[in-house]
């Protein structure tokens, strides 16, 4: 037997409300006392940062380029040992970042790896024109932290005289 759709439409429109009102939810506390407890606020983890200081964004510089980083948050040294809730530096010099939940290639010429937690780079060499410097700080793995760190330059090699 078939039922007109006038009678559906009322149990539509019933049922979650009387499931609400036996869940609690149609009715408001009215004493202070039932009312929740604001929730204790915890303090907020420092966030951590990276940041290239040198060269400055948009600067001209010559074929040897000292990168200096600095970073907020976490402590950077060297991967051996490897020490749980530390990191170090990787620059990507000139190409795009490898995807950031896996492990930055070591075999690839312009990703530097910094294992050793220094915070200074010298770049040799570089060819006259536009460059760019992405700044990414991994775990003792060599995979970038999560949420990432990382930073982006860009500079300019003057043409040599």
């Amino acid at each position: 037997m078939r039922f007109p759709r006038s009678r559906w439409i009322p149990v539509a429109f019933v049922a979650p409300l009387s499931l609400a009102v036996a869940c609690g939810g149609g009715e408001q506390a009215e004493d202070t006392e039932m009312a929740a407890e604001p929730a204790e606020e915890m303090p907020a983890e420092p966030a951590v940062t990276v940041r290239i200081t040198q060269p400055e964004e948009g600067a001209t510089v010559g074929p040897d380029v000292l990168v200096v980083m600095e970073t907020e948050g976490i402590e950077i040294v060297s991967i051996t040992p490897p020490v749980v809730g530390t990191g170090h530096h990787h620059l990507y010099v000139d190409v795009d970042l490898t995807p950031l939940s896996e492990l930055i290639p070591q075999n690839d010429p312009q990703i530097i790896h910094m294992g050793d937690g220094s915070t200074e780079y010298m770049l040799e060499g570089l060819a006259a024109g536009e460059h760019r410097l992405i700044a990414v700080v991994a775990n003792p793995a060599h995979i970038p932290l999560d949420p990432p760190v990382v930073d982006t330059l860009h500079f300019t090699v003057a043409n040599e005289p």
